[in-house]
């Protein structure tokens, strides 16, 4: 089968009056574009389903703004609450590393 041609409306009109007669020709292309008109919509319809699933996938699969925000505010707390833990953590180091010279200085002097 061959490649279907673009063929204009006016040549099939033209044809179909020569074969058949205007009164035919403008039943038959009344027809035609009818037809067309259905398909066109079928396939609008079938477009702008697929748009909609695809937007619903994307509003599910991605993260909102709102989400973003979220997970924002929540690794704020997380980081807010390590750094504490970190302060503490070195105060607790260095504090110990005084008491253990200082003891060390303290048994060195007795002896």
């Amino acid at each position: 089968m061959d490649t279907p041609q673009n063929i204009a409306r006016s040549e099939i009109h033209n044809f179909l009056v020569r074969r058949l007669g205007e009164k035919e020709a403008e039943e038959i292309m009344a027809y035609i574009d009818s037809e067309v008109e259905k398909e066109a919509a079928v396939n609008i319809d079938a477009t702008k389903q697929e748009i909609t699933l695809w937007r619903e996938e994307m509003k599910n699969v991605f993260a909102t703004k709102d989400d973003a925000n979220t997970l924002q505010k929540k690794l704020t707390k997380r980081v807010s609450s390590a750094e504490g833990t970190l302060i503490m953590w070195g105060f607790v180091f260095w504090i110990t590393v005084i008491l253990a010279v200082f003891i060390i200085f303290k048994f060195v002097e007795n002896h």
